[in-house]
């Protein structure tokens, strides 16, 4: 499959799924608890990795950005952009937006299956709790299927971190700042700004990399091997 059918395919993969929730109160409703729940879970784990300042915007872009919160309307946002980014992106920026977008869908996809299998369990009014959130993990997914996420995730920041060195994209992105606002498309200009305001700031990409790698291998296989108390 080549990169524009694999962006467009995922990105309508994506806002299929945000249609899902969106359309149904009580599950948005119960969506939005479980995400919520879901980045205050996960950000400990990795706080020790962003306590240095070039590295505090890049733990949090891949813990939240990266992993499927408050993503709707930016990737309404996206799917109109999608046909100028096939004809106008070189292939290697359309590659890695291409893997972005797959890495969104797939993480879309299960969280929202997690969240399902969770509230089958639980009432909305009934507080998430460690002990249910691994339970609903292992029904919803598989160790596996995590770990190849954490590798897409990984893949995708070597992209970025080719992508910020092509000159004067700072400039460019700041320059397209006001524009895209105007034209309705604020959510994704913030998205790309954030994506390589916090790769910038890395004094080593390469080892930060690597270190998120390790933490979120260790993350996953605690959720779905950990025994559930």
């Amino acid at each position: 499959m080549s990169a524009a059918s694999e962006l467009r395919e995922y990105t309508d993969r994506s806002n299929s799924i945000h249609k899902e929730y969106l359309g149904n109160p009580e599950l948005l409703r119960r969506y939005e608890c479980f995400v919520d729940w879901q980045l205050d879970y996960m950000l400990p784990f990795y706080e020790d990795l962003g306590a240095t300042e070039d590295r505090a915007e890049a733990v949090n872009f891949f813990v939240s950005d990266l992993t499927g919160i408050d993503i709707s309307e930016r990737d309404l946002e996206f799917a109109k952009v999608v046909p100028l980014m096939t004809r106008m992106l070189p292939d290697k920026a359309l590659d890695a937006v291409a893997t972005a977008m797959r890495l969104n869908a797939r993480v879309l996809g299960i969280n929202l299956s997690i969240c399902r299998e969770l509230y089958k369990e639980i009432s909305i009014d009934t507080e998430i709790t460690e002990a249910s959130y691994c339970s609903a993990c292992r029904r919803a997914s598989q160790l596996e299927e995590c770990l190849e996420l954490v590798h897409l995730t990984a893949e995708i920041g070597r992209d970025l971190d080719q992508l910020i060195r092509i000159p004067m994209i700072g400039l460019t992105l700041r320059a397209m700042r006001l524009p895209a606002r105007l034209a309705g498309f604020g959510a994704l200009q913030k998205f790309l700004e954030t994506g390589y305001k916090s790769f910038n700031a890395l004094e080593d990409v390469h080892q930060f990399l690597d270190d998120m790698t390790v933490r979120m291998t260790e993350v996953f296989t605690q959720i779905f091997t950990k025994p559930i108390r």
